[in-house]
């Protein structure tokens, strides 16, 4: 019995553990069905609940029999009573369904929404005898979608709304997209055009051709016109622009917008034809002007002299009184008949600048000449002073800065009082980062003064202050006009502000550039002659080098033959027999090195002297080439001393060869070396180096093309070493000095810079172009 009661005994113990311990794990399943924002319970097949979590009972549990269940249908927000709602969704899962819904709650005065899950619970018998509920927050994801929604529905509206034409193509050409305007451009719907190749739509040639490899190459190509071939087969013109779209750097497809331009087109025709009118109607204009003047000039020229002869006479004071009127009057009427042409001049676009080495101090002496007697006339003092900034010599137009000069002290001494005081003034405003000045000149009077609203009157044609019957001061109202047309052509401004003891300051400004006088070139007898004319083969795929070499050696009594490639060097070297041949290295094709191999190799001129000439002027390079198998070694850019004392070190006996002094390190460089030029024309004449000036720019403005447009590394750097060895050769010194900086980062792959170092560049040719103009 004792046994059998510990026996009982330690069974209860067991079972009260095992309950402790299920307890335990009811707590623990509890706290976490209670815990977090999970909102759990479970409803028997009456819909009546079983269980459920404090959340349920806070988010859930109806608190009225009208309540209303929100939920989303068609991207709308619908109601219905929250009681039908429920026994909707419990029905189907008592048949078997799982069931997922989304609904909005309200919670503390703010909505939230819930995502809902019911699942049917299956007793031992395999029957459904309960469902179990789930819910949680998915506020932040709903609202997420709903911009999505919005977004795209923006997209949307824009894209429908979209008049350019919109396509998007795969590799084969087969289109996958297309806005709606598709119908408005070409009359087909998307539909109709989805899926078949967008080649049946366009007009194919070889510009397209040529485009299709810029995409390919580039990526992209921008701004090129193709023609569309509508529903009816006609042509419609379009402005188009196309891409490749590529993900983690494969290409996925590609995308483009094309623009009807048919109305711009139309318009521009429009525009053409005006123009054309317009210019006709000017050239006529510009014809009779020019008739009118010279069948007007020649008579008052006539009258003019035997005026001046006049003056000469022994005349009263009365009659000297009458002489100086006609003079006046003459004169007056000559200005006028200048004044007309200039402005013809200028509205037709003829009005070019001539420039040349000007002497500011000079200009304002001629100046001084000119109106001296003028205002001593008109008992005025006239001062002129330069400031001492300004450079000795520039760069400018002299007639036109004294026909501006002219105008301005011509008026201050119109309309300043007997006992006044003119100050004619040039200083330096501003001094740009390419090196240009802008140089300001200033005519300063003790005058009549002009009204603040008067001043915007001044610069316009056939405008005076004073246009009554009975003004005093006589005038066409051209002379401001003319000058301010003349200042911007100059790159400047002009205007007027009011002193403060009374007159007026007239200012105006222009661009130039400090030069120095060219020196005078003297074609002395004994210059540089070559003995025995010596038969020479010049080598150089650059036009310039080519023909500044050729024209040099010729002038020097030599016979040369010019090959602008390596191949074509060999083969005029397998037939005729030169005593010596010029070569290039960096040649397309064939370089420098392969020719001469070639030609070393050929018994027609294996023996004869080869001489280097490359652009590349490194330490160690002459023994590079020797061993390559040439003779000697000469670095561009050409020095004609050198160049002719080459030929002579191998095409004459007993030469003693005195080495070229090179010129010191220089700090500055200068746009265009006028001793450089100097030397070259020495050999070659003027004409020669005038032709290989304007060969060099025309082959930059070229090649400063191709360097905007290009990514091709290799072309870069030749266009660059050409350029280089080019402007080196005819003293171009800058371009030449940004060329080589330019060649060397490229080279060691800086190319962060070479947007802006491109820029530089053309800012330095456009110097060069103003230089040019006074050689």
């Amino acid at each position: 019995m004792v046994k059998e009661k510990r026996t009982l005994q330690k069974k209860i113990e067991e079972l009260e553990k095992q309950l402790a311990e299920e307890k335990q794990k009811n707590s623990y399943a509890t706290a976490i069905l209670e815990s977090g924002n999970l909102i759990i319970w479970s409803v028997d097949k009456e819909f009546k609940l079983l269980s459920f979590n404090q959340n349920y009972f806070t988010f859930f549990l109806p608190s009225e029999s009208k309540s209303k269940v929100y939920f989303e249908k068609n991207n709308q927000l619908k109601s219905v009573n929250a009681h039908k709602f429920w026994t909707k969704k419990y029905q189907q899962a008592l048949a078997g369904q799982s069931v997922n819904f989304e609904i909005r709650i309200e919670v503390d005065g703010q909505y939230e929404w819930k995502e809902v899950f019911l699942n049917p619970v299956y007793g031992n018998d395999a029957n459904i005898n309960a469902i179990s509920g789930i819910a949680y927050d998915v506020t932040d994801k709903t609202q997420a979608r709903k911009k999505l929604i919005n977004s795209e529905e923006k997209f949307r509206n824009i894209f429908e709304s979209f008049q350019d034409l919109y396509f998007r193509t795969d590799f084969k050409g087969n289109i996958t997209m297309l806005s709606p305007s598709v119908k408005d451009i070409i009359g087909f719907s998307e539909a109709q055009l989805k899926g078949k190749n967008i080649t049946n739509y366009y007009i194919y040639n070889i510009k397209i051709k040529s485009l299709l490899r810029d995409l390919i190459k580039y990526g992209s190509v921008r701004n090129f016109e193709a023609g569309l071939v509508n529903k009816s087969g006609n042509v419609i013109p379009c402005i188009c622009n196309i891409r490749i779209i590529t993900s983690n750097g494969v290409p996925k497809y590609i995308e483009g917008v094309a623009r009807d331009i048919t109305e711009l087109k139309r318009t521009n025709l429009q525009l053409q034809h005006s123009k054309e009118l317009a210019e006709r109607s000017l050239k006529i204009k510009e014809r009779f002007l020019a008739n009118m003047s010279h069948e007007i000039k020649t008579p008052l020229n006539g009258i003019m002299g035997m005026l001046h002869l006049l003056d000469d006479e022994a005349l009263n004071d009365q009659q000297k009184k009458h002489l100086e009127s006609l003079k006046s009057s003459s004169e007056i009427l000559m200005s006028m008949l200048n004044d007309m042409l200039d402005i013809a001049k200028i509205e037709a676009g003829k009005m070019e600048l001539k420039n040349s080495v000007v002497s500011p101090s000079t200009l304002f002496e001629k100046l001084s000449i000119l109106y001296e007697q003028e205002a001593k006339r008109n008992k005025l003092k006239l001062h002129f002073e330069i400031d001492e900034a300004i450079p000795k010599n520039i760069l400018a137009d002299e007639i036109k800065l004294i026909q501006i000069f002219s105008n301005l002290i011509s008026n201050a001494i119109k309309f300043t009082p007997a006992n006044g005081d003119i100050h004619v003034r040039a200083f330096i405003e501003k001094k740009k980062r390419n090196g240009a000045l802008l140089i300001m000149g200033t005519v300063k009077d003790t005058g009549i003064g002009i009204l603040d609203e008067d001043t915007k009157k001044l610069f316009k044609s056939f405008t005076q202050l004073d246009s009554s019957t009975s003004k005093i001061y006589k005038g066409t109202g051209l002379g401001l006009f003319i000058s301010k047309k003349l200042t911007e052509l100059m790159k400047g401004e002009i205007g007027v502000k009011p002193n403060e003891n009374g007159g007026s300051t007239f200012w105006f400004t222009f661009e130039t550039l400090e030069v120095s006088p060219l020196p005078e070139i003297e074609m002395s007898d004994n210059a540089s002659v070559l003995l025995g004319n010596p038969s020479i083969l010049v080598v150089d795929d650059n036009k310039v080098n080519l023909h500044l070499a050729s024209e040099l050696l010729k002038k020097a009594g030599c016979k040369v033959t010019t090959a602008n490639s390596g191949k074509k060097a060999v083969r005029l070297a397998s037939k005729t027999q030169f005593e010596l041949i010029l070569m290039d290295i960096q040649m397309p094709t064939m370089d420098g090195i392969e020719a001469t191999v070639q030609i070393k190799n050929d018994g027609q001129n294996m023996g004869t002297p080869t001489i280097a000439m490359t652009a590349y002027s490194m330490s160690g390079d002459k023994d590079k080439y020797l061993q390559a198998g040439f003779d000697d070694y000469l670095s561009k850019p050409i020095i004609p001393d050198a160049l002719i004392m080459m030929i002579k070190k191998w095409t004459e006996d007993d030469v003693v060869i005195e080495p070229i002094k090179s010129e010191p390190t220089k700090l500055e460089y200068v746009t265009l070396n006028n001793k450089t030029l100097g030397n070259l024309s020495k050999y070659g004449g003027k004409e020669v180096v005038s032709e290989a000036l304007a060969e060099f720019d025309s082959e930059c403005d070229q090649q400063l093309q191709i360097l905007r447009s290009t990514k091709n590394i290799e072309e870069i750097l030749n266009i660059l070493h050409t350029l280089k060895g080019n402007a080196g050769t005819l003293g171009v010194e800058k371009m030449a000095f940004w060329a080589e900086m330019m060649e060397d980062e490229v080279k060691t792959k800086k190319y962060h810079n070479f947007d802006s170092n491109l820029k530089e560049l053309e800012v330095l040719h456009t110097e060069f172009k103003s230089s040019l103009k006074q050689f």
